[in-house]
């Protein structure tokens, strides 16, 4: 990108133009009464996994939605689990917030693009086999920042018709990669978009920030290791035809992100072998 000032501030007013009018559509999701009270159970220390599972299980729906989740194969639970309370106890509060967080956007993605929830649930899991061959910290909730990546696609679609229109006709006719054909048409993309509906929800830092930046990889930022990571399994999963990300190439994987996290090519090699094993049958 140019390092032209005013190429700069047009840019930056072009994005925040872009924010304004997504965030005053009335299309965003909204967090409903139920979840926002489990986040507020979460953040509080007293919370027990039992009353926190309790809290979910009122709400039906959320339940199957948030069990339909774990059981879908990107946590690799070799058993079924069948309570919202296991769910719990397996994975940790800050996991489950997370899905309680996505149960109310991801089953709109197909509708959105056709392919993104495949392409979606794939990254998601391959994101938390990165983090388990290197040994990194909340494999589980890394693998909900997966699953997020590509949220601001779906808010694209829903809030601004028009331009997701535009986006997708210069991804058909000039064979262009979606987060470019974004920055054309709207001066940003999905990873600042998804990021900007995860800011209104108030979610951590440590999960807005590889969303935001998976395709722009940059060492010096906050939370480079998990942007990495997202950054990575996003790539492996469109070389390997895991749903759609809504257009056919595949995005240059970054060396720093591979040096970054201390990788070479025989632990990619490894990553997608696994990879392949767990997901082509359910996936394909």
């Amino acid at each position: 990108m140019s390092g032209n000032p005013i190429e700069k501030e047009d840019l930056a007013a072009r994005k925040q133009t872009v924010r304004v009018r997504i965030e005053r559509s009335g299309n965003l999701p909204a967090l409903p009464g139920v979840i926002a009270k489990i986040f507020e159970m979460v953040d509080s220390p007293q919370t027990t996994a039992k009353q926190l599972g309790a809290e979910i299980s009122k709400d039906q729906v959320l339940s199957a939605k948030i069990l339909k989740l774990v059981n879908s194969g990107f946590y690799g639970f070799s058993q079924p689990i069948s309570t919202i309370s296991h769910a719990v106890t397996m994975l940790g509060f800050d996991s489950v917030k997370s899905l309680v967080m996505s149960s109310s956007v991801l089953e709109i993605m197909d509708q959105s693009l056709p392919g993104l929830w495949k392409h979606s649930l794939a990254c998601a899991r391959t994101s938390a086999l990165v983090a388990e061959h290197l040994n990194l910290p909340d494999p589980e909730e890394v693998g909900v920042v997966g699953l997020l990546h590509d949220l601001g696609k779906v808010i694209l679609c829903q809030t601004l018709e028009v331009e997701f229109g535009q986006v997708s006709r210069r991804v058909e006719e000039k064979g262009m990669l979606f987060y470019l054909a974004e920055l054309e048409v709207l001066g940003c993309h999905h990873g600042d978009i998804g990021g900007w509906l995860l800011e209104k929800w108030a979610i951590p830092a440590k999960a807005i920030d590889p969303i935001v930046d998976h395709h722009d990889f940059r060492p010096q930022r906050d939370h480079a290791e998990r942007t990495a990571v997202v950054h990575i399994a996003d790539i492996l999963t469109r070389a390997e035809g895991f749903g759609s990300g809504g257009d056919q190439k595949i995005p240059r994987l970054e060396a720093q992100a591979l040096d970054t996290l201390g990788m070479g090519l025989e632990d990619v090699e490894k990553i997608m072998d696994r990879m392949n094993d767990e997901l082509s049958e359910l996936l394909r």
